[in-house]
C-alpha cells in the first residue's frame, strides 16, 4: 500500500487503533520480539497531537514529546558523554561511571587499568519508568540529519549508548508532503521502519470534545452547519482559538 493509498481515520478511531498497537507492542516485547513504530499523518492542527496527549492520559502511560525540529546537535539525542572505569572485586568485572568510583570501592571494588567512554541517557529519557509513549512530533520538519539519526531509534528503540524501556511506543506526527507544507520527503528505507495512518477532520467528532470542553454552543453549531469552513478556509486549532 502507497502512502496516497492509506485508509483515513476520525480521532476517535486513531485512539482505538493506537491502542490497540500498544497492546501488541506489549505482546510483541514480552515474546522477544521488537515493538512497531506508528507515523499519524495529518494536516495543520487537525488534533494530531491532543489525541495521542489524550490517549497516554487515559491509558496513565509515561509520555515524552520530542520536537526534532528544536534539536540542533545530534548530541541531544546521544546523550551526555562521561567516562567509565572497569572495575573487579576478584568474581564480577563491570564498567562503572567515574562518579561512582568511590562508592564501589568501599563495596572491595579495584579499578584494572581499562576505561571507555559512554554516554549519559538523554535528559527527556532519563529515569523513565516502564509503560510509555515517546511522540516526535512534526517528525518530518526536522533537519534532515536527525531524522536519519532516528532511524535505528524508531526501529530498535535504541540509539547508540541508551534505549526505550520495555512497553514504550513511539509515535510520529507528520503533515502531508504534497506541497502544501514545509517538510523534508521520506524514502521507503524510512517509511518502512513504521506503519501509517492518515487522520481527517471529522466534525462530529470535534463537536462532541467541543461539548466537553464546553466551547460556546453557537460556535459549536456554526461548524456542524458549515464543516467546510474548518477543511477550506482554516483548521479545528484555529477555531478552538477564536
Amino acid at each position: 500500500m502507497s502512502r496516497k493509498d492509506l485508509v483515513s481515520i476520525n480521532p476517535n478511531e486513531l485512539k482505538d487503533f493506537l491502542n490497540h498497537i500498544i497492546s501488541n507492542n506489549r505482546h510483541l516485547q514480552e515474546n522477544g520480539k521488537g515493538p512497531v513504530a506508528v507515523e499519524v499523518i495529518g494536516e495543520s492542527g487537525i488534533g494530531k497531537t491532543s489525541s495521542i496527549v489524550q490517549l497516554a492520559d487515559e491509558l496513565d502511560l509515561n509520555f515524552v514529546k520530542l520536537n526534532l525540529a528544536q534539536i540542533e546537535e545530534i548530541g541531544d539525542l546521544v546523550g551526555f558523554p562521561i567516562r567509565q572505569f572497569e572495575v573487579t572485586d576478584g568474581a564480577t568485572v563491570k564498567y562503572v561511571d567515574e562518579s561512582a568510583l568511590e562508592d564501589v570501592r568501599t563495596e572491595g571494588y579495584k579499578t584494572t587499568g581499562k576505561n571507555r567512554m559512554s554516554y549519559c541517557p538523554p535528559e527527556w529519557i532519563s529515569g523513565k519508568e516502564k509503560g510509555g509513549i515517546l511522540l516526535l512530533d512534526d517528525y518530518t520538519r526536522a533537519d534532515p540529519r536527525m531524522i536519519q539519526a532516528c532511524m535505528d531509534l524508531i526501529n530498535t528503540q535504541e540509539y547508540i549508548s541508551w534505549k526505550l524501556p520495555k512497553d514504550w511506543t513511539i509515535i510520529l506526527t507528520t503533515n502531508p508532503d504534497g506541497g502544501d507544507y514545509h517538510v523534508n520527503s521520506m524514502d521507503v528505507a524510512q517509511t518502512t521502519r513504521f506503519i501509517s495512518c492518515d487522520l481527517k477532520f471529522d466534525v462530529d467528532c470535534w463537536a462532541q470534545w467541543a461539548e466537553e470542553t464546553a466551547m460556546d454552543g453557537r460556535c459549536i453549531n456554526f461548524i456542524l452547519k458549515h464543516p467546510e469552513v474548518v477543511t477550506e478556509s482554516t483548521n479545528p486549532r484555529a477555531i478552538t482559538t477564536f
